[in-house]
């Protein structure tokens, strides 16, 4: 049985989770050693993956996750290079300056792409299979840049074959359980550490999907503002607040360092309660900067130094370009917060003088993008429609090459009552008893690219040497067999004759969203199957 998942890549945080089919519902994966649990809405605690690696100068050992987040001597040891925020530049956002440690030298990307492949390896094992299909999520204006760096740099990492990729967006809106349809409008609040996203998109049909975003945005704003941004503030109030002395430079930021650190913790613990302290010791003087911080300092701070201001001027922007695209804010059907910054109660207030409280989602910001994806994976969609084409192979005659006929194509609505497809089906051999077809799922929404036409392979001793890929190689590569434990679903008595039609199957899909098959045995004249399950769309 195939597991899926999904993981969401953030700059602070990353979620990996699983569909629950009991639940329904996306739940977060534990990975020991690299997850913690983090504070959400109504008290509710999140599992998340901090998006920190760490290498040592040697280069022997590397830190992922919670084990670089908890080891405060590790983040100040000057042996050990620690990256955090390197998600802004996977899409080019940020300038990448690559780092010397020990022999070598990391961008920032290159840090990106060793933590995400660490997480999978992870999750991997999290899950005890070797069938497992990774889902994970792309941002909606950078969707085929970021989506060519998962497939192409992460997923060879770490040595994944097959990893889907859906927009953040709708995996968002999956993730909060949300059922919309074809031209519904909703809205993405994405408050992070990085950034502030905030978009109104469109829930596109199905035949314009084709292989990349399931949703196209129709307004979007945003600003270069988020949780670091914040921290820094908080970290600066206390600065000046304790008396960090000015003229040392060296201990001003060996102590705002610390402060940083402190100001996330109380930035997080002021989403729950009223009051907070923010310190920091100089680790060489002993010093300790202490200073009480209530939220109604930190609302002040926020107000004074403009953040709210900015949040609201960008959310007004969203929501005058969509009403000027025919989406007033009336029509926006649901609004899901996402990132830990949404947290902020202030932020949310916000938010509540804009829409009425049944439209905003705020209960699980940093896990809804990964667990919709873990949906998406599992089957659970926005609309109703079938995501990928499926064919069945077969034989050609002539070439005695393996050949694909569509059978189902993206985009097909179900449940079907009349049959999609009406085949034939021959033995291959006197005396045949056990007929059947291969059904396969084809595989675009890979995106791998499979037109190479050599591939290396390396030998027990380390050599190496190149072989020629095959155009059918490539095929069979890129396509997902479906039915390979029950390839034959029909029994032939008595056996059947070499190329002799011997049944007619009708093809539908069930509400379930299952591939069934009504079968006529032409011989003795009966239907032997009557709309049997043989596999699951997505």
């Amino acid at each position: 049985m195939t597991t899926r998942i999904g993981i969401d890549f953030g700059t602070a945080n990353t979620v990996v989770a699983g569909w629950d089919h009991a639940l329904d519902r996306g739940e977060p994966i534990p990975l020991e050693g690299l997850d913690l649990l983090r504070d959400g809405s109504g008290g509710i605690r999140q599992r998340v993956v901090p998006s920190l690696i760490a290498f040592a100068a040697d280069g022997e050992r590397r830190w992922t996750g919670a084990a670089v987040a908890r080891d405060a001597a590790l983040l100040d040891d000057p042996a050990v290079a620690v990256f955090q925020s390197t998600k802004s530049s996977v899409t080019g956002q940020s300038i990448d300056i690559p780092r010397t440690v020990g022999g070598r030298r990391i961008s920032n990307r290159e840090a990106a792409t060793q933590f995400l492949g660490d997480v999978m390896a992870a999750a991997t094992l999290a899950v005890g299979t070797d069938d497992l299909e990774i889902v994970a999520t792309a941002p909606v204006e950078a969707f085929d840049t970021y989506r060519d760096w998962l497939v192409r740099e992460v997923g060879e990492t770490a040595g994944l074959s097959r990893l889907r990729v859906v927009d953040e967006a709708t995996a968002a809106a999956v993730g909060y359980s949300a059922r919309l349809r074809p031209g519904d409008a909703f809205m993405v609040f994405d408050f992070g550490a990085g950034t502030l996203d905030i978009s109104v998109v469109r829930v596109q049909e199905p035949s314009a999907t084709g292989g990349g975003a399931g949703v196209r945005a129709i307004a979007k704003a945003g600003a270069d503002l988020g949780g670091n941004h914040i921290d820094a503030l908080i970290a600066q109030h206390a600065a000046d607040t304790t008396g960090v002395p000015l003229g040392d430079t060296a201990a001003y930021n060996r102590v705002f360092r610390r402060l940083l650190r402190s100001a996330e913790a109380a930035k997080t613990t002021l989403t729950q309660t009223t009051n907070a302290v923010v310190e920091a010791t100089d680790p060489e003087t002993g010093e300790l900067y202490r200073t009480d911080f209530s939220r109604g300092d930190f609302e002040t701070l926020l107000r004074e130094r403009d953040v709210l201001g900015r949040v609201g001027r960008a959310l007004r922007k969203t929501l005058d370009t969509a009403s000027s695209a025919g989406y007033p804010a009336e029509e926006i059907s649901q609004v899901f917060l996402v990132g830990g910054s949404s947290l902020i109660p202030a932020v949310q207030e916000l938010l509540r003088w804009q829409f009425a409280p049944e439209v905003l989602r705020l209960d699980r910001p940093l896990e809804a993008v990964a667990a919709g994806a873990a949906g998406i994976a599992g089957g659970y969609e926005l609309h109703d429609h079938i995501q990928h084409d499926y064919a069945i192979r077969h034989v050609n005659r002539d070439t005695g090459v393996y050949e694909f006929e569509p059978l189902v194509r993206a985009g097909s609505e179900y449940p079907t009552p009349e049959p999609i497809r009406t085949l034939t089906i021959k033995a291959i051999r006197d005396g045949q008893r056990n007929l059947g077809l291969a059904v396969y799922e084809l595989a675009h929404a890979t995106y791998r690219d499979a037109g190479a036409d050599l591939e290396i392979v390396f030998d027990a001793d380390g050599g190496a040497s190149t072989v020629a890929v095959t155009a059918q190689h490539r095929q069979e590569q890129s396509q997902l067999w479906l039915n390979e434990d029950n390839p034959t679903f029909l029994e032939a008595e008595p056996p059947a004759r070499a190329g002799a039609d011997r049944f007619r199957v009708d093809f539908r899909i069930d509400a379930h969203k299952r591939l069934t098959v009504s079968a006529f045995d032409l011989d003795r004249r009966v239907w032997v199957l009557d709309r049997q399950p043989i596999v699951r769309l997505a």
